[in-house]
Order: structure tokens, then sequence, then C-alpha cells
């Protein structure tokens, strides 16, 4: 299996490769088969935040497929995108009261660096200061320290 994921260039083959990893046991190499496949549903586009919040959905739902054996679509959030964009639906995800769904669902698979809470901390010069504080006290709350390095 010493295939680089990196190099998969279509989202079947990372899907099969993710699957092959499984079935042979080698957790080691799940979690970088897993954010191939999320790279490659994701969408491109000149902007890194936009890049990396669909990525972030392509892994929420990624996740919610396995779950249920079938495709699953955020419904709320892809519309909310389209009428609103990006940036305005990650910080209306990081200043609402409560974590979104995508929230908990990428922090309980480990993937809380896709979280917008996180997308807000790593592109910080995008937002506001109180969207920035909400965004760490959200991740706080939920036990996840936000590196400061990166800030």
């Amino acid at each position: 299996m010493a295939v680089d994921p990196a190099n998969l260039d279509t989202i079947e083959k990372a899907r099969n490769y993710l699957a092959n990893v499984r079935k042979a046991g080698r957790s080691d190499l799940e979690a970088a088969a897993f954010r191939r496949v999320c790279e490659l549903a994701g969408r491109e586009d000149t902007d890194a935040l936009v890049v990396d919040f669909w990525r972030a959905i392509a892994a929420a739902e990624e996740i919610l497929r396995e779950q249920h054996g079938k495709t699953v679509l955020l419904g709320r959030t892809r519309p909310k995108v389209a009428r609103v964009g990006a940036h305005q639906t990650i910080v209306d995800l990081v200043m609402s009261r409560a974590p979104s769904d995508g929230f908990h669902i990428l922090t309980r698979a480990g993937l809380a660096d896709l979280t917008a809470e996180w997308l807000t901390l790593k592109h910080a010069d995008r937002f506001l200061p109180e969207v920035r504080e909400a965004a760490r006290a959200r991740l706080v709350d939920a036990g996840i320290t936000f590196p400061e390095a990166s800030l």
C-alpha cells in the first residue's frame, strides 16, 4: 500500500484507497486518506478561506455519508453559502449561541481544524475581533486549543 494519497486525482480513487486502508486495518494511513477525499470533494477557488471551508463541508458530509451509507448533504449550510457567501456563513456559525451540527460532527471525528471556529482563527485577518474571540471561546469550551503560533 505504498500509495501517496496526494497523488490520487479523483474522489473515486481517494474513496477506494480509503476503503482499502480501512480494510487492511492501516489506521496509520486512514487520516491522510480521509483528508485527501475531503480535498478532492471540496471546491477549487482562489480564496484560501473558501477552499478551507468547502473542505470542511466535504469532511462533514463524508462523515455523514459513511454513517448513513448514502450521500447526505448539509441541507442548511449549502443554501446559506449560496445566499450570503462562505465568509458570512462562517461568521454566522461562529456567532451562533450553540455550536453547529457541523462543529459536533467534525470535532467528534478529530477534525477540529476544519470547524468554522478553527478557520476563523486560521484566517484571523479576515474576521473582526469579536468573531475571533467567539471562535476561540467555543474551541476552549470544547477542550480544543488553537496553536497561537499559527496566528
